[in-house]
């Protein structure tokens, strides 16, 4: 067997060596067209497509997605009752604790819920060996691809690969095909208060809108303009350019030393604490926290690290070497 780690990204259609026929029945379950020699494979052996029960099947542990839209289920399944499952799922070997399950899915979730509402017993399955940090990744790029995850989402996808299984940000970025700014942007998303967050999540702001108020200070103010922005049907730049005139408001008032100013002075210095940590966090290539004292004279630098491996590439890319 194989141990050189699978390449991501290309979707499950380029693993098949012929296209797949599925018979639109409820009752049977499809006619999988392939090689003879796969029909007399062990059911363990990685690679091989064949056709699983639908109930002995779990759902991904490190499906990304909060929830699943049940309009688009239920019109996928309605194309399954009729068509049948056009796209085989992928499923690895359940881990011990999973019941009596003997799959858990890859990739291909939605698919199997929308086949299991359909009334198929059995769905088209490929059958592959990866560990955890494989199947988090795959369930990632396969939403990435199709674009199914909300920004929010994504973030914490992203978060979860770095914080448990200690990859960094360019690690990520390569698994996903973003560049690396772009998966450090996204992973801001995750410094706005919970309440812009769920509105971001559920659709009523965008990414683009979230990115606009990460230029804000932080705090009430914020989220006020992220309600009335959601309420008024702003524009991303209608609200970029209210974020900046507040940004600018509060440094003002902080330079003038105005007595009401005490709150904005906090929340510009908030602005430029955010706007040094992002920068490191990009340098280092982890997540950085500043915290300073209310003079803003004395503080601390907090390092986030993963993994023994992780650490050490901080300390060299820090130019420390540990002494033997």
């Amino acid at each position: 067997m194989s141990t050189s780690k699978p390449r991501l990204g290309r979707g499950l259609s380029g693993l098949l060596s012929k296209p797949v026929e599925v018979a639109a029945t409820v009752e049977s379950t499809f006619i999988v067209e392939t090689n003879k020699e796969a029909a007399a494979e062990p059911a363990d052996r990685p690679g091989v497509l064949r056709s699983i029960a639908v109930d002995s099947v779990v759902p991904n542990r490190y499906q990304p997605r909060a929830s699943m839209e049940e309009a688009g289920l239920k019109e996928l399944s309605d194309s399954i009752r009729q068509s049948g499952v056009m796209q085989p799922i992928a499923v690895r070997r359940a881990a011990d604790g999973s019941g009596n399950a003997e799959y858990e899915i890859v990739a291909g979730e939605r698919r199997w819920r929308a086949a299991r509402l359909a009334g198929l017993t059995h769905v088209p399955a490929l059958v592959v060996a990866l560990d955890d940090r494989g199947a988090a990744e795959w369930a990632i790029v396969e939403n990435v691809q199709r674009e199914d995850l909300n920004p929010i989402d994504r973030a914490l996808a992203f978060e979860r690969l770095i914080r448990e299984f200690g990859a960094t940000q360019a690690e990520v970025a390569g698994r996903v095909g973003l560049s690396r700014v772009a998966v450090s942007n996204t992973l801001r998303l995750l410094d706005l208060e919970p309440a812009i967050a769920e509105m971001v999540a559920a659709g009523e702001l965008s990414g683009g809108h979230a990115k606009a108020l990460l230029m804000a200070p932080p705090g009430e103010g914020r989220i006020a303009a992220a309600r009335k922005a959601a309420s008024a049907g702003w524009s991303v730049r209608a609200l970029e350019q209210w974020a900046g005139d507040a940004a600018r408001r509060v440094a003002t008032a902080t330079l003038k030393g105005e007595p009401a100013a005490v709150v904005g002075a906090t929340q510009a210095r908030a602005i430029h604490v955010a706007a040094l940590e992002k920068q490191l966090g990009d340098h280092l290539g982890t997540r950085v926290r500043v915290k300073t004292s209310a003079s803003g004279k004395k503080g601390r630098i907090v390092l986030d690290f993963y993994s023994l491996e992780h650490f050490e590439g901080l300390m060299a890319r820090m130019g420390f070497h540990m002494e033997s």
